[in-house]
């Protein structure tokens, strides 16, 4: 039974986070396919945005596992703390993103330092830039989001947010007479 739980609890976590990573990089890759529109050139972002989401989503539960994800939780500013975990995450997202690029380099030379040499000298800094940027964003809402909810309570936040208001009930009015 404890597995059965603790199960449900990690599919929990990861599908919440990545419906929120899903509903990011689909905003940011459905301006990108509008924009691209133009140029008549067709992209995907469904199965991109989703497979983004996911990879996302685990980098950041496990990182906020770490000492270096929860460095600054307990001891600074909240705007502190979210800022120093957007910008280890964005450290992290470029290497991955340099990666990425020397990955499909070496299945194309066979050769790492060929490849090396054709990400290096092939490297278009606007579009790592931009990707940095929207994904740098996406993590800095999140931990906003995730330090305020855990200061607050686990959950109110989120209560707060999906909760219908209470409308004040009728109360006489005693100077109404």
């Amino acid at each position: 039974m404890k597995l059965l739980t603790m199960l449900k609890h990690e599919i929990k976590e990861i599908g919440l986070v990545s419906l929120y990573f899903f509903f990011c990089f689909g905003v940011i890759l459905t301006l990108r396919k509008l924009f691209l529109a133009d140029y008549r050139i067709e992209v995907h972002v469904l199965s991109m945005a989703a497979i983004s989401a996911l990879i996302a989503a685990k980098i950041v539960i496990i990182l906020d596992k770490t000492h270096a994800g929860s460095r600054f939780d307990a001891s600074h500013s909240l705007g502190l703390a979210a800022l120093y975990k957007t910008l280890v995450y964005i450290i992290a997202t470029f290497i991955l993103l340099f990666l990425e690029k020397l990955f499909h380099a070496y299945r194309e030379s066979g050769m790492l330092t060929q490849a090396i040499l054709d990400v290096w000298e092939h490297r278009d800094r606007s579009i790592i830039f931009a990707k940095v940027l929207c994904v740098g964003l996406a993590f800095f809402a999140y931990h906003l989001y995730t330090g305020l909810d855990r200061r607050l309570g686990e959950g109110t936040l989120h209560r707060l947010i999906t909760a219908r208001p209470k409308l004040p009930e009728e109360t006489p009015n005693p100077d109404k007479g």
